[in-house]
């Protein structure tokens, strides 16, 4: 019986080796091994770029009536958006799509190519993030006239695009010095590696860590004898080997050789320092308040940003940076000393300085600018600026002033006999002598305070452009003392809107009309 199942089992096998080897030949079906299909796709199914073009391959030469519409696009195969897929589907199946059925699909252009057998499908931009479909209608036919078996659904996703890195310094599209040491980078996200590259590869690579990222070119014992780049020639960044749009730079043919040249003012306040600098030259500037070390350093820092021509250096500084130590006692004396480095080598350690704070200040802030009043005719009638109360003591406004760039101060109660006070909270508004209350619906008891002027800061207030407004308080010495600013210029707002102050010392477009007296 053993026996009888062992041959059994052998017949069996053979039987199984014989049908294995059975071949159809080709004219048994016409040409073809069964309907056409798509035998490869380029790119594969997945995550693709933004950028991304699709190549189909079919099995068959198809039949290119049926691959190309008459607008020179495919109907039949098609990318649809995740959310439009199912009617998209739905639409491809009958003969011609209507001018809605065509917008369900993403605009690309269609080229056929190695006799009908290949299609290329390029979106006409660049695909938004987000899922898409790539479909083929079962109207696909070789030139036999076999149809798809089925319609066919392949699934693509573009990612959110990373944010990339930017230039700091040199800024993009700028031409540097030639002795170029140092590139500064301001990265949005840490992953990945960030690089400088040049005409023979790159210069610099490092870590994508969030933040600044300093790149040297040059060992620091070069100093100002850098020579990385080539003259004539562009630098880029490179985000994990890929170009950052748009992140470029041109080396000088002239070095920068002298150290960077600064203007300082300096404005003590009661519990803060507060310097103004202005350079001929990018470079990092360090604030030092007190001794350091000491039982009191305070360090602020920041880069002074600008482009000038290395091969023509400009006669008055233009590069600004605003600094500012807190933490200070009031009517105490501080050392103060400034630092100067730039990134061609040069170190400046500028001598040490006395400085007093002030006695205390009332907490007074510029909430609200507007230089562009809405109409009617004439529109300085209506420019005001807002006084905030900010602090939690009652403010005397009758030593407040108001100081533009000239230097001038012109008291917001030039009149006053007596004190002028403002409860923790309150605004107060203060206005040309021409200003014409009735353009607002001000609140009851909102202070209007009239300037000796006609209009604001004796010419008024720009409508392109605001000028740069300092607000001023008397401290209990009797001295005066800056204890805010709009910094003037942004932003630039619609007319008839107001400039508001926001957080973190940012100023924003405010409501059509402004919101005199009131909070945005």
């Amino acid at each position: 019986m053993k026996a009888f199942w062992r041959r059994l089992a052998g017949a069996a096998a053979l039987a199984a080796a014989a049908c294995a080897r059975v071949e159809i030949p080709p004219e048994a079906d016409g040409g073809t091994a069964g309907p056409p299909r798509i035998a490869d796709l380029q790119p594969p199914p997945g995550e693709v770029e933004a950028e991304a073009q699709f190549h189909v391959v079919f099995s068959e030469a198809m039949d290119e009536g049926q691959l190309l519409a008459s607008t020179g696009r495919s109907e039949t195969v098609v990318l649809a958006p995740d959310e439009l897929v199912e009617r998209a589907a739905a639409a491809i199946e009958h003969s011609r799509l209507s001018a809605e059925e065509r917008s369900l699909l993403v605009a690309a252009r269609a080229a056929i190519s190695a006799g009908a057998a290949e299609l290329d499908l390029a979106p006409e931009k660049p695909l938004l993030p987000g899922g898409y479909w790539l479909l083929a209608s079962t109207r696909l036919k070789d030139a036999a006239g076999h149809h798809l078996q089925a319609a066919a659904r392949f699934h693509y996703s573009v990612a959110v695009a990373r944010v990339g890195p930017t230039l700091v310094a040199p800024p993009a599209g700028s031409t540097t010095a030639a002795n170029l040491s140092r590139i500064r980078v301001s990265v949005p996200d840490s992953g990945g590696a960030v690089s400088v590259v040049g005409p023979s590869g790159a210069l610099a690579s490092a870590a994508a860590s969030k933040g600044i990222l300093e790149l040297p070119l040059c060992p620091a014992w070069a100093g100002s004898g850098c020579a990385a780049l080539r003259a004539g020639q562009t630098y880029s960044l490179a985000l994990d080997g890929k170009p950052v749009p748009g992140a470029t730079f041109v080396a000088s043919q002239c070095p920068r050789l002298d150290p960077p040249r600064a203007e300082v003012r300096v404005r003590p306040r009661d519990t803060t320092v507060v310097a103004e600098v202005l350079l001929d030259w990018p470079a990092r500037v360090a604030l030092q308040v007190g001794t350091c070390p000491g039982p009191f350093c305070g360090v602020d820092e920041s880069f002074a940003s600008c482009a000038p021509d290395p091969c023509s250096p400009p006669a008055e500084p233009g590069c600004a940076v605003s600094l500012r130590v807190d933490g200070l006692l009031e009517s105490t004396p501080y050392a103060l000393q400034l630092l100067l480095e730039d990134d061609e080598g040069h170190l400046v350690r500028g001598s040490v300085e006395q400085v007093m704070t002030t006695g205390p200040l009332p907490r007074l802030a510029i909430s609200e600018v507007m230089a562009s009043p809405p109409l009617p005719a004439p529109r300085s009638d209506g420019e005001y600026v807002e006084i905030l109360n900010a602090g939690t003591m009652p403010a005397d406004l009758s030593g407040a002033a108001l100081e533009g760039i000239d230097g001038i101060a012109r008291a917001v109660v030039p009149d006053a006999t007596g004190a002028v006070v403002l409860l923790p909270g309150a605004r107060a508004l203060a206005v040309g002598a021409s200003f014409d209350a009735s353009r607002y619906a001000l609140p009851a008891g909102l202070p209007v305070l009239r300037a000796s002027t006609q209009r604001l800061l004796g010419r008024g207030l720009s409508n392109d452009s605001p000028p740069l407004i300092a607000l001023l308080a008397s401290d209990a010495d009797g001295g005066m003392a800056e204890v805010d600013r709009y910094p003037g210029g942004q932003p630039r707002c619609p007319a008839g809107e107001s400039i508001e102050a926001g957080r973190s010392g940012t100023w924003t477009c405010g409501a059509d009309g402004g919101s005199p007296g009131r909070g945005p």
